[in-house]
């Protein structure tokens, strides 16, 4: 089962990102052409990977590629209709791809045996809460934490000028990196974040010439650094110790 969902995986892959150029994908949201030989190029990866078995899998190709044609024309519609939201519409579009991938699989091989004890491990809940601790949890204790200081004009100024929760998905993904770093013990590589955002945040601050604006980064990245840390060091002990 694992080798067939590979297969058609990396037929996924092959036919949506490395064979369709950006001529294609702009021109088939103008001509319908361009999309039906957008899909049957998927369906001829799908052929040639399957050849030696077609006679089994060919209702599964046939299936993947008007799934396929089905999915992309309603991609195309709602971005025509929403042409704001690219990014969710090609997260939904590839979603709805590995969804008749898995559908497939599973019609061929069944579903695998699920494993309770598997899914509600300790080790699984743990990783979980930290996930949540530091994407969920820490962003709004953050915003609390500095809500004094984000009523003052000054710094409302400064948030206007960068993009739209660029900094929340900053922190998220520094903290996740932290905890990630700490849980394969490669402690360094915190040193070398600290130190490559401190470069990156170097010009905006000093161009800034703002001492309230320099303290409320450096607070700002420091709280979440330790938040990170403790949050990964407690990960680390509870899969030590459980």
């Amino acid at each position: 089962m694992l080798v067939v969902f590979l297969k058609l995986l990396l037929a996924q892959i092959l036919g949506d990102f490395v064979l369709q150029t950006k001529t294609l994908v702009q021109r088939r949201k103008e001509n319908v052409g361009y999309l039906f030989l957008h899909v049957l190029i998927h369906a001829i990866v799908l052929v040639i990977f399957f050849y030696p078995e077609l006679q089994l899998y060919w209702i599964s190709i046939a299936f993947i590629t008007f799934s396929h044609l089905a999915i992309d024309s309603l991609k195309i519609w709602l971005e025509g209709k929403y042409p704001a939201k690219p990014l969710f519409f090609f997260c939904i579009d590839q979603i709805l791809h590995l969804a008749v991938l898995g559908t497939v699989a599973f019609y061929n091989f069944g579903f695998p045996p699920l494993s309770y004890e598997l899914l509600f491990s300790i080790d699984t809940l743990l990783y979980l809460i930290a996930f949540l601790l530091v994407a969920v949890v820490s962003p709004i204790f953050l915003r609390l934490f500095f809500s004094k200081w984000d009523k003052e004009f000054e710094f409302q100024n400064k948030r206007k000028e960068s993009l739209m929760h660029a900094g929340l998905l900053i922190g998220i993904m520094e903290r996740l990196i932290i905890v990630l770093f700490i849980q394969v013990g490669f402690l360094s590589g915190i040193g070398f974040l600290l130190a490559a955002k401190s470069i990156f945040r170097f010009g905006d601050l000093a161009n800034a010439k703002d001492t309230k604006f320099t303290e409320y980064i450096l607070v700002g990245t420091l709280a979440s650094f330790i938040i990170a840390i403790g949050i990964g060091y407690a990960l680390r002990l509870a899969l030590k110790y459980t």
